[in-house]
């Protein structure tokens, strides 16, 4: 578990993170409210609505991943045992990208064979789905290959991020529009939740299942 002091710090990035979009939800509220009642049926008030949703959702996210990786570093959350093939955790994660996160994933090379694991599938798929969303959105040509390599997931990136495993969240530059910025450490502990690791094996991102 991490001391009192490396955990003030990682809440103290967190704070800082939320202030730029708290920041533009209540200001468009306050323009919102402003505005007389024919205007805010407008294109104007609807571009307004548009940014608060984006503030408060990357907003969401970060205290989400935020508590739960509290949670999993405190052993604070029971995690269910259930058999699970690491495909449907990629072909879920693309799902979600895709729908959710609108990153176009029609262009990448699947080949994921029978590999199983035994884990939370809920806490396991957002570890998968947040690993291969770092390699594309760090990627300058997101073009991925995710396949199965023994007992291994290996996704590559045609032009890899740099660096592959990113430094500690407090160390990294702030102002994330995506709110993601926790999310590989997210996905690392899950996974060491689960006994198992991510780690860097030639050039591509290694999911190592327990």
């Amino acid at each position: 578990m991490p001391s009192p002091g490396k955990r003030g710090k990682y809440l103290g990035f967190v704070a800082h993170e939320l202030k730029n979009p708290l920041a533009t939800a209540l200001w468009s509220c306050d323009l919102l409210k402003r505005m007389e009642g024919p205007d805010r049926t407008g294109d104007r008030a609807e571009k307004m609505i548009d940014v608060s949703l984006r503030a408060l959702r990357r907003m969401r996210r970060l205290i989400d991943d935020f508590f739960t990786i509290e949670r999993l570093l405190e052993h604070g959350y029971e995690l269910r045992r259930e058999p699970i093939e690491v495909k449907d955790l990629v072909d879920s994660a693309l799902q979600m990208l895709s729908e959710k996160e609108s990153i176009e994933t029609s262009g990448w090379k699947v080949q994921v064979g029978p590999l199983a694991t035994t884990g939370d599938v809920e806490m396991l798929r957002r570890a998968v789905r947040a690993a291969i969303e770092h390699m594309a959105r760090g990627s300058p040509r997101p073009l991925l290959s995710i396949r199965s390599e023994g007992p291994v997931l290996s996704i590559r990136a045609e032009t890899p991020p740099s660096p592959l495993i990113p430094p500690p969240p407090e160390e990294r530059p702030s102002g994330d529009p995506t709110g993601a910025v926790l999310s590989f450490a997210l996905a690392a502990a899950i996974l060491e939740a689960h006994g198992g690791r991510i780690e860097e094996r030639d050039g591509a991102l290694a999911l190592l299942f327990a």
